[in-house]
């Protein structure tokens, strides 16, 4: 089997594989106890924490460890909401049209729920996904608290403009900037000593650690409201007994990566053979998204494949095939969905339905990347046949 929905979720790092199981056995105590076992499971705890506090430059008192990064995107949107309501003022919150759902259905949620305090713009992006930045530029005003928003996109591996972020969050002192970096960790360094970003969102299984595991990353000084209460935990941002196996485990999976300027280039070559594969095929396909390197993450993107008029039927026939894809985000839903990503870049509708995303894992070999691609291409060019009959 080749898997090739590694948006969706990475296979565990062997390393990360040993280091749950070890800790689950030696350490199994509640972090919060005072005896032997409740000491070792803190120090497991407080390791990990230093060290992926360290990858983003954070201290360790900055992360807040969370059982996903859905619920690392609630906490923070959440918590700036419940802030202003309980201040009773009104707040306004600037996101894109082609957010996470964790990071929508939660914008939904609260608008329902404070529908006289709470106002959202949604900014646009253009043909390639990156945001229109003066349409964010005029958004912000007063009453604008927060900006939150997908650094690398989990469905065509777009980047959005760092810099120019940045240099918004600067002009503008009173907005805080949360950036979903779920799919770019360990891959583009970010450092928050140089970088004027207040909340970060991190997730455990989509960088070859276990799932139940993530972290959001909240700045010194920024008064936050817990999501989960009931305990002192996470400095009583987070109630409930630490996943102390995952979070070592987690650490250990970001350990054992490779460093990010050599996987991305390896990327880079594996994408060319990707693509090199489908051209001898002699298969129609359209990128959706960036070919250009500094705008799109290596090792994530979009196709649609012309004459495909029903990618679940693509995606059925590359399983069978062996090849496991998927075409938006395995949060939306257990069904095959329209993509309100690619719909939000202006992708016709009839590109959307032949349309799925593909993102690469350090395990990859060349072999993988050109048995996978000849099985795509040749089962696109047999499902489109098909609707032609």
């Amino acid at each position: 089997m080749i898997y090739f929905d590694n948006c969706a979720t990475t296979p565990m790092d062997p390393e990360a594989c040993r280091e749950l199981a070890r800790v689950s056995a030696e350490c199994f105590g509640n972090p919060s106890s005072i005896h032997t076992a409740g000491r070792c499971a803190a120090r497991e705890l407080d390791v990990a924490r230093q060290f992926l506090a360290e990858t983003i430059g954070a201290r360790p008192q900055e992360l807040v460890f969370t059982s996903s990064g859905t619920e690392a995107n609630n906490f923070i949107i959440a918590s700036v909401v419940h802030a202003a309501a309980r201040d009773e003022r009104r707040v306004h919150i600037i996101t894109s049209a082609v957010e996470h759902p964790s990071v929508l259905k939660r914008l939904e949620f609260e608008l329902r729920e404070h529908p006289h305090l709470l106002e959202v713009t949604f900014v646009g992006v253009d043909s390639v996904g990156r945001l229109r930045l003066d349409e964010l530029r005029r958004a912000i005003r007063d009453e604008t608290r927060l900006i939150s928003l997908l650094f690398c996109n989990n469905e065509t591996g777009t980047l959005q403009d760092l810099d120019a972020l940045a240099a918004m969050r600067l002009a503008h002192p009173h907005v805080l900037l949360h950036l979903d970096i779920v799919q770019s960790y360990g891959k583009l360094p970010l450092d928050v000593r140089t970088v004027p970003v207040d909340f970060l969102t991190v997730s455990g299984h989509k960088i070859y650690g276990p799932k139940g595991i993530g972290f959001a990353y909240v700045r010194d000084g920024i008064a936050v409201e817990p999501l989960v209460v009931g305990g002192a935990q996470e400095r009583f941002r987070r109630g409930g007994t630490e996943n102390v196996a995952a979070a070592a485990a987690f650490a250990a999976a970001v350990r054992s990566l490779p460093p990010a300027a050599q996987l991305l280039a390896r990327y880079c070559a594996l994408e060319r053979l990707f693509f090199n594969v489908l051209d001898e095929e002699r298969v129609e396909y359209i990128l959706n998204g960036p070919a250009d390197y500094s705008r799109r993450l290596p090792g994530i993107f979009n196709v649609s494949f012309r004459g495909v008029a029903n990618k679940e039927d693509l995606l059925i026939a590359c399983d069978l095939e062996g090849l496991m894809v998927s075409s938006t985000s395995a949060c939306r839903s257990g069904v095959v969905k329209d993509s309100h990503v690619l719909a939000a870049m202006g992708v016709p509708e009839l590109a959307r339905r032949g349309a799925l995303r593909i993102a690469f894992n350090k395990f990859h070999t060349e072999t993988d990347i050109e048995r996978g691609a000849r099985i795509l291409a040749q089962c696109a060019k047999r499902v489109a046949s098909q609707a032609r009959a």
